[in-house]
């Protein structure tokens, strides 16, 4: 893997957000703030076109944010008024945060995936008291244990719910003039999650689905009919036919290399269900959970860390038995 922005790169590596800086003519990156969270920052991308201003992913929202992107425009020698579109990647409110805000102050339309949209009214709804609890008992939570995890299932579902003023599917264009962006549906990090692929400058936006210092988590947003284990593997596998392309990721640095990086991530998963697999595939999640190995260690995971690494034990499990 060839990393090909040493300013994101160094961002990463000291996990804070990354300056205003040039990919290609009209296409531009900022880091944007994600306080709290690991990593501390994503990825906002800028495309300038004649008739106005788009962004992919606009980032976590916040005043300090809004006025970063503010000044970013400037300083490429547009106004934020000329805003036009908002195109999400995924539902995670450090991606769509502030589109409903840049929305507000400009107008620009809001596009996201059919099924994210659908999962985002879901999350909103939440699981409800009784689903919280039946969902902790399924997983053998213990009772010390069960307060920040009903927490964070309360928490998770006051995600911003953002309306979508356009749905997207697999194959669409996004409404740039002059630019042809692909729309890829690539499932699995959520159920509506999107790659965009620029062909003719050999780029691709992947959100968190393909990131190169990370493995993305599964199934953390929306329902599915099928396991996301075996969605975002289908997804790795579409992007086969992107080998070659400069991968211009959610987090981290842009970089070459879609093909090794993709082996890498399919192994870590593959790993992860080889690990469960050697367990008892009776325990219930947390038993199973516990026994695992876990970057920042099974004690330190904590509220929604935590509860997604019980969702992602139970992925694992239910795709052993089936």
């Amino acid at each position: 893997m060839q990393v090909t922005s040493q300013t994101q790169f160094r961002a990463a590596e000291s996990d804070s957000a990354s300056e205003l800086e040039q990919i290609r003519d009209g296409l531009f990156s900022i880091g944007m703030e994600f306080p709290g969270f690991r990593p501390h920052a994503n990825l906002c991308y800028l495309v300038l076109a004649d008739e106005g201003v788009h962004l992919i992913d606009p980032g976590w929202d916040s005043e300090p944010n809004w006025r970063r992107l503010e000044g970013a425009i400037r300083t490429l020698g547009r106004d934020p008024l000329e805003l036009r579109s908002v195109t999400i990647t995924h539902l995670h409110p450090d991606h769509l945060g502030m589109a409903e805000r840049v929305r507000s102050e400009t107008g620009a339309v809001i596009a996201m995936h059919e099924l994210e949209a659908k999962a985002l009214d879901e999350l909103s709804r939440g699981i409800g008291p009784a689903g919280a609890r039946e969902k902790l008992d399924s997983w053998a939570v213990p009772e010390y244990r069960r307060a920040e995890l009903l927490e964070a299932l309360d928490r998770r579902s006051k995600w911003k719910r953002v309306s979508a003023d356009v749905l997207l599917s697999h194959g669409d264009l996004l409404d740039i003039p002059g630019i042809d962006l692909e729309v890829l549906h690539t499932p699995g990090h959520t159920s509506g999650h999107v790659s965009i692929a620029d062909r003719e400058r050999k780029l691709i936006f992947t959100g968190d689905h393909l990131l190169p210092n990370q493995f993305s988590g599964v199934g953390l947003g929306g329902t599915s009919s099928s396991n996301p284990i075996d969605d975002y593997f289908d997804s790795l596998d579409l992007l086969a036919d992107f080998e070659g392309f400069e991968v211009l990721p959610g987090h981290g640095y842009r970089f070459l290399g879609i093909t090794e990086r993709a082996e890498a991530i399919r192994a870590h998963h593959s790993s992860r269900s080889a690990e469960v697999a050697a367990i008892d595939s009776g325990l219930p999640a947390w038993r199973v959970a516990e026994q695992l190995s876990w970057t920042d260690g099974w004690s330190n995971l904590r509220g929604l860390a935590l509860l997604s690494a019980l969702a992602q034990t139970e992925l694992h499990l239910l795709r052993l038995k089936r």
